[in-house]
């Protein structure tokens, strides 16, 4: 029969738990002092450029960045709100635009922040997301997959498509991790 009574956990394992919770949380501050870092210079930015927003970036009770609105929407005019949030890439302000027209807006970055003029520039640009990244080992196996060798009725060709899904095969054995950069 197990013995169903509570043990004493070890000492080494409520130090390791007790390292990992310090690590957590200096993780969680240096994400928070780096999204307020980036807040303060999407406000000194805005700021310079004589921009005072509906609401200055931020962020919010989880420490996610909350973007700096700078212009409602305008639906007569089809003009979109603009938000601003900064730029890791470009070490600069991005503008955000999003498509009033949906039920559900998501906002796409529309052009970085030089001037005042871009603010009313992208009012009027539509939002750009990023592609989705093309996953390239799924890609290589649907087209492994798709191909009936034993359809072909060419022996020579059969030989030619086995021996190029074999050197495929291959390559995705032994770089998985490529497909991902």
């Amino acid at each position: 029969m197990l013995d169903t009574t509570v043990t004493a956990v070890p000492a080494w394992l409520a130090t390791a738990e007790a390292d990992r919770a310090e690590r957590e949380l200096s993780e969680k501050a240096s994400n928070l002092r780096l999204v307020m870092d980036q807040a303060d210079k999407v406000n000194k930015k805005l700021a310079e450029l004589g921009i005072e927003p509906l609401s200055p970036a931020g962020y919010d009770r989880h420490g996610n960045a909350k973007a700096a609105v700078l212009i409602g929407a305008d639906y007569e005019d089809y003009a979109y709100e603009v938000r601003a949030l900064w730029s890791t890439g470009d070490n600069a302000v991005e503008l955000h635009t999003a498509d009033f027209e949906e039920d559900s807006s998501a906002f796409g970055r529309v052009r970085l922040l030089r001037s005042i003029g871009d603010v009313a520039a992208a009012r009027h640009e539509t939002p750009k997301f990023p592609a989705r990244p093309r996953d390239y080992a799924a890609e290589a196996r649907w087209a492994i997959d798709s191909l009936n060798v034993d359809r072909l009725g060419n022996g020579e060709v059969e030989a030619v498509v086995n021996a190029l899904n074999g050197v495929t095969a291959a390559l995705l054995n032994l770089a998985p991790s490529s497909s991902r950069a």
